[in-house]
C-alpha cells in the first residue's frame, strides 16, 4: 500500500494461521488501535505509548501481524542508523469466514469465543476501574452496563427475525458520533442444547 492509499473495508480472515494470528489480547488492540485510524501510519514506539505497554513487548506481535496480512509496512526510515517501520492496517475490519469456523473444528470456534469474551471482559473491568462503568440500579444512563443472558425455544421465523435484529444491533456505524461515548459490544445469538431435548 503507498502512504497515500487507503485500507479495504474488510479482509476475510481464511485461514487458521491468520485466525491463530487474530486470536492474541494484544494483537487484536494493536490492530484496533490502527483500524480506529486507518490513514495513520504508526511506529512500534507510538502503539506502545497508545496501548500503554513496552515497546519490545511488541516486535513480534507486529511482525507476526505483518505476515499473516493484518498489517503492512506503509515505510521507513533511517533514524540513528536503526531502520523504523510505520504500520498501518490492510483493513479497516475483520471477519472469520464461516467455514474456516466449521471446518476448523471446535479449536478455531473456541479460538474465536475467547478472544471476543476476554476482550470484552477486559473493557468491561478497565471501565469499571476507571469509573466508566456504574453496576448500581440508579446508574446514569450514560454509565450503565447492560447485560443479559436469556434462552427461548424459537420457530424458524422467530429465529430469522431475531437473527436480522441482531445484525442490525451489531452494525452500528449508522449511529457513529465523533464526539460521543466510546462503547463496546458483544452479541450472540445461537442454537444451543437444552436441559431436555424433545
Amino acid at each position: 500500500m503507498s502512504a497515500k492509499s487507503k485500507p479495504r473495508p474488510e479482509m476475510v480472515i481464511t485461514d487458521v494461521e491468520q485466525l491463530r494470528a487474530i486470536s492474541d489480547p494484544l494483537r487484536v488492540r494493536i490492530v484496533e488501535a490502527m483500524a480506529d485510524l486507518p490513514l495513520r501510519s504508526w511506529t512500534a514506539k507510538e502503539l506502545a505509548e497508545q496501548l500503554r505497554t513496552k515497546q519490545t513487548a511488541l516486535y513480534h506481535h507486529l511482525n507476526l501481524l505483518e505476515e499473516r496480512g493484518f498489517i503492512e509496512v506503509a515505510e521507513t526510515r533511517v533514524v540513528s542508523g536503526i531502520v523504523e517501520k510505520r504500520y498501518r492496517v490492510t483493513a479497516v475490519s475483520f471477519r472469520v469466514e464461516r467455514s474456516l469456523l466449521a471446518g476448523g473444528g471446535s479449536d478455531a470456534m473456541g479460538e474465536v469465543l475467547d478472544t471476543l469474551f476476554d476482550k470484552a471482559r477486559t473493557e468491561i473491568m478497565a471501565g469499571q476501574r476507571a469509573g466508566l462503568v456504574d453496576l448500581g440500579a440508579e446508574s446514569h444512563e450514560q454509565r450503565r452496563m447492560a447485560l443479559w443472558s436469556t434462552h427461548a425455544r424459537l420457530s424458524p421465523a422467530s429465529a430469522r427475525k431475531v437473527t436480522r435484529l441482531v445484525e442490525r444491533l451489531a452494525a452500528m456505524d449508522d449511529l457513529e458520533d465523533p464526539n460521543g461515548t466510546d462503547y463496546g459490544l458483544v452479541v450472540a445469538f445461537y442454537p444451543r442444547a437444552g436441559d431436555s431435548e424433545d
